[in-house]
């Protein structure tokens, strides 16, 4: 069952494309998600009868419209992130791929009636902690060129030259970008990331409060002693590299998960 902002149930025939799924809210924020504008219309919350888990839906009778042109996919796919981004400033969400989407009702409160003991393990999991994106580039060092002037012999062993300090440069990046995987406490969640052009890795930590404080300070330390590396951490985010396993598991298309 759908369930509107002054908490009357009501039925729903097509298909739901579905946000997020999160414990069942308090009352007092039913008007908030139902403020919340989808894809196309309002969010609403479904949550079947018996169930601990609910999620943000919306009743989309033909998701392949999704796909009419590259400017209604990339539109869409950033709504979907607004969406997960604003519920997530309220409460915690376990957020789901762009394109989810549950064939009807039944099998949506079917899948959340048999998996929800798995989902609230996961939520109570990342209670209180948000997913933050750590970025790191290096400046590049000037590397001496051989003097076109030289010859022979000379010019050999500076090419030479050239070609060691560059690898030793390298060699010095790997270790330091090795120490720096290894700076954070063990007990902080982390997974990494495909670095993208110009970036020499990419982390992703799911943090408390506290934990990004002291991330910060450990940031600080570690550019103070490497002032070459630069250091950018993202603002908080839903937990998306934390919950993969289900996010995949229902990835880019209407499904029956069942």
């Amino acid at each position: 069952m759908l369930r509107t902002a002054d908490g009357n149930e009501q039925s729903i025939n097509s298909p739901l494309y579905t946000y997020a799924f999160f414990p069942q809210p308090a009352p007092e924020l039913l008007p908030f998600i139902r403020q919340t504008e989808g894809i196309h219309r309002s969010v609403q919350v479904f949550s079947p009868t018996g169930s601990r888990i609910a999620a943000a839906v919306e009743p989309m009778p033909d998701p392949e419209s999704l796909q009419v042109s590259d400017e209604v996919l990339v539109r869409s796919a950033l709504r979907h992130d607004q969406v997960i981004c604003r519920l997530f400033a309220q409460m915690p969400v376990l957020p789901l791929r762009f394109g989810t989407c549950f064939l009807s009702a039944e099998k949506l409160g079917s899948h959340l009636l048999s998996r929800q003991t798995e989902y609230e393990q996961a939520l109570a999991a990342i209670g209180g902690r948000a997913e933050y994106c750590l970025k790191g580039r290096v400046q590049p060092q000037p590397q001496p060129e051989p003097q076109p002037s030289l010859s022979g012999t000379a010019y050999l062993l500076a090419r030479k030259q050239a070609y060691l300090q560059q690898r030793q440069a390298q060699e010095q990046q790997e270790q330091e970008q090795q120490a720096l995987q290894q700076l954070w406490p063990s007990t902080w969640p982390v997974q990494r990331g495909d670095p993208q052009p110009g970036e020499a890795l990419r982390l992703y930590f799911l943090l408390t409060p506290a934990e990004w404080e002291a991330a910060a300070q450990l940031t600080q330390t570690w550019l103070d002693q490497h002032p070459h590396w630069q250091l950018d951490w993202s603002a908080p985010l839903p937990p998306y590299h934390f919950v993969r396993a289900l996010r995949d598991s229902l990835a880019d298309k209407c499904i029956d998960p069942n």
